[in-house]
């Protein structure tokens, strides 16, 4: 048993000098440290890599763009009174309002609704004029025609934004969309109205 102790004690003491000679020879500035083969085997640890996050495609808040085209004609032919009736439409309300210009002549505001769309017309006796349209259902074929108008908008402003606002040279007619998933969730049409 003493000659096991001894033995272990035998390669214990080697080992102490060597890391007590390490120790002291990395205090003192003068001599490089001495390195022994247990440690020049070892594989130097390096600390951890951090990985970048992915970058996240950042859509613009809202792209305002001015076209004159876009704007002014975005179902490019306009549903009418007649075709959306024609198609189902429900009439939700008729509203007399005074002829700004006609003294004594009472137009109607006239609101209806198409498979969840809200269309207000101005109507006057010779001509109904589209004041207001409000798209959440795009199936529709003037639905179908508005998306297109709503791509090629996007599509000038590389595909990058939330919210778009087209409006004409004059900034009388207007557009806006609500984009989800790339796709035209809600749009506004506001064509000029004297």
């Amino acid at each position: 048993m003493v000659s096991a102790v001894l033995l272990s004690a035998a390669k214990l003491v080697p080992a102490l000098a060597v890391y007590v000679a390490i120790g002291l020879g990395a205090c003192s500035g003068d001599k490089p440290p001495v390195v022994t083969a247990r440690a020049q085997a070892a594989p130097p640890t390096s600390p951890k890599r951090r990985v970048a996050p992915k970058p996240v495609a950042v859509r613009q808040a809202t792209c305002v763009m001015t076209n004159d085209t876009l704007a002014g004609q975005p179902f490019g032919t306009e549903p009418t009174v007649a075709e959306l009736l024609g198609a189902g439409a429900k009439v939700m309300s008729r509203k007399p309002f005074p002829n700004l210009h006609e003294k004594g002549q009472t137009d109607t505001i006239l609101t209806l609704q198409h498979q969840g769309n809200q269309f207000e017309f101005y109507c006057m006796p010779e001509q109904r004029l589209l004041r207001r349209a409000v798209i959440t259902n795009f199936r529709p074929a003037y639905g179908q025609r508005l998306r297109l108008t709503l791509d090629a908008s996007t599509r000038q402003n590389g595909g990058s934004c939330a919210k778009v606002h087209i409006r004409d040279t004059e900034r009388a007619n207007n557009v806006s969309a609500t984009f989800s998933e790339g796709k035209p969730a809600v749009a506004r049409v506001e064509p000029y109205l004297d």
